[in-house]
């Protein structure tokens, strides 16, 4: 005699079964503690969650897809090696940490600040990238005191800047869109973190895309060297390069902020030159009108 085989939609889930499937609900919607805002307040998040051995290991990477030592490096965002250095109030040198999620005065002298735990991608500059600028931008005016000096007389060996925040954004539709992370954040007038996550594969290809672009364009850089002419005259050409590739990042987003919105930006349009074009061959348009403005303005 056959049974009556029981579907598995009306089968009975089992007690143990439902303490499973809370476990990985649990396990999924999970905080991860880098990600608890009120952890942020407590931990100052100076010791990195990678041995030295793993770290120096993915430097070593890097260095490779930038085809440079220590052009782009791997940092931890407590880590005050690559901070921002001033002279504090005792006229004593120090950094922050290279990721400020927030700086609260104690006193006149002295501040606690916050960190936000992300690995960064930071890009190094050396010294005498600085010089012509140094000195102006380590004296500013204070009401009391008058002319007083923020930062040491002689600029560092090295300096370091964003590149990249290491985190996972919330995914997006199309390519190119901001993710739907940063834009709440940006509503807010906050900078968006994203998720934690370790460094990856992706970090690594992204540093091999942008030194394929600077060889492409015929810059160098080898930050390693002794401070001389060449090498200021190269750092200034490299630096040129990123301000160009952000700005170039800028006007990709706006182009596709306009393309979205096509009827906001370019209705008019087709009423004032009296085109029979469709909706989809009028945006064909617009988007080589704006790809051939901003080939003019990149050239």
């Amino acid at each position: 005699m056959n049974r009556k085989k029981t579907s598995k939609a009306n089968r009975k889930i089992s007690a143990r079964e439902k303490e499973i499937v809370a476990q990985v609900k649990a396990k999924k919607n999970k905080i991860h503690p880098f990600d608890d805002v009120n952890n942020w307040l407590l931990d100052d998040f100076k010791t990195p969650p990678w041995s030295e051995q793993k770290i120096q290991a993915f430097q070593k990477r890097l260095d490779s897809a930038f085809e440079a030592p220590n052009g782009i490096v791997l940092a931890w965002s407590g880590d005050r090696r690559y901070g921002d250095v001033f002279l504090n109030e005792k006229g004593e040198i120090e950094r922050k940490p290279p990721l400020l999620f927030a700086e609260h005065k104690v006193n006149d002298r002295d501040y606690i600040y916050i960190s936000c735990p992300r690995w960064l991608l930071m890009e190094v500059l050396h010294g005498s990238q600085l010089e012509a600028s140094w000195e102006e931008a380590s004296m500013v005016n204070d009401p009391v005191r008058g002319k007083v000096r923020i930062r040491p007389e002689q600029p560092p060996e090295f300096a370091y800047h964003h590149f990249k925040i290491i985190a996972e954004h919330d995914q997006t539709m199309l390519l190119g869109e901001t993710p739907r992370c940063c834009e709440r954040m940006l509503a807010q007038h906050r900078i968006c973190y994203g998720k934690y996550r370790e460094p990856s594969d992706e970090d690594i290809a992204l540093v091999g895309a942008t030194r394929q672009n600077m060889n492409n364009a015929g810059v160098t850089q080898r930050n390693d060297e002794a401070r001389t002419k060449k090498v200021l005259m190269d750092g200034t050409v490299a630096t040129r390069h990123f301000i160009k590739r952000a700005r170039e990042q800028q006007a990709q987003k706006i182009k596709d902020l306009m393309l979205a919105n096509a009827e906001t930006f370019f209705g008019n349009i087709p009423k004032l030159i009296g085109t029979t074009k469709t909706h989809k061959e009028l945006e064909h348009i617009y988007a080589q009108a704006l790809e051939q403005q901003d080939e003019e303005r990149f050239a």
